[in-house]
């Protein structure tokens, strides 16, 4: 099999959850990538070139046969110009987000057991979209990230802008081949076009809280 750009042979379950549980993610996943992708009309080869991947590895995402890192998830989703939380909630997303706008004069709000939670395959990354949904200007998350997780070790890229702050531990930010590492209270801000990862340092878990726009 392929390996995802992070260097890690994807197929393996590294995430602490069952097999099965892990399997159905990658096979969910895989069958919205195809979906998308083909509705664009799109080739592997046309995905593979302009993500900087393989197209025996797109073909084995869409399978189910492989799963990938979040940052290579997102510069997929960039050629798809859609947001990576298409291929990953239980609800179905608008293809072009944004473009709705909330009901002026209402208020949107999202309760603590009502968040959408999300795992991508083999990660143990949980990630809170506190948003209501992606149907807005800005994309609000929360993620909890284990020691040594982050959005690969390669670079990645996407339209818009963003901002993190960390809440707890200790967290690293790459940036234009800059790296930046932030404590609990540090907080920065760049824009999306220029190549960025992340990761958490340290032996405890790190949280984070992204501001980002457009949904990405």
């Amino acid at each position: 099999m392929d390996r995802d750009p992070a260097g890690v042979l994807m197929s393996a379950n590294r995430s602490g959850v069952s097999g099965d549980q892990d399997g159905r993610r990658r096979l969910e996943l895989g069958r919205r990538l195809r979906a998308a992708r083909t509705e664009r009309r799109f080739s592997l080869q046309y995905i593979g070139e302009r993500a900087g991947l393989s197209r025996s590895f797109i073909s084995q995402l869409e399978l189910g046969q492989s799963a990938a890192s979040l940052g290579t998830l997102k510069r997929i989703c960039a050629v798809l110009d859609i947001p990576v939380w298409a291929l990953l909630d239980d609800d179905p997303l608008p293809v072009q987000p944004g473009n709705s706008k909330p009901v002026p004069g209402e208020a949107a709000i999202v309760r603590r057991d009502q968040r959408k939670v999300r795992r991508y395959p083999g990660s143990t990354t949980d990630i809170s979209l506190l948003t209501p949904d992606l149907n807005r200007r800005i994309e609000v998350t929360l993620s909890v990230l284990q020691p040594g997780e982050g959005y690969g070790h390669e670079t990645y890229t996407h339209r818009g802008e963003e901002f993190g702050l960390v809440l707890a531990g200790t967290y690293e930010v790459t940036v234009d081949d800059v790296p930046y590492v932030l404590e609990e209270g540090d907080s920065i801000y760049f824009s999306s076009r220029l190549p960025h990862r992340t990761r958490a340092l340290g032996d405890r878990p790190v949280t984070t809280f992204w501001v980002v726009t457009p949904p990405s």
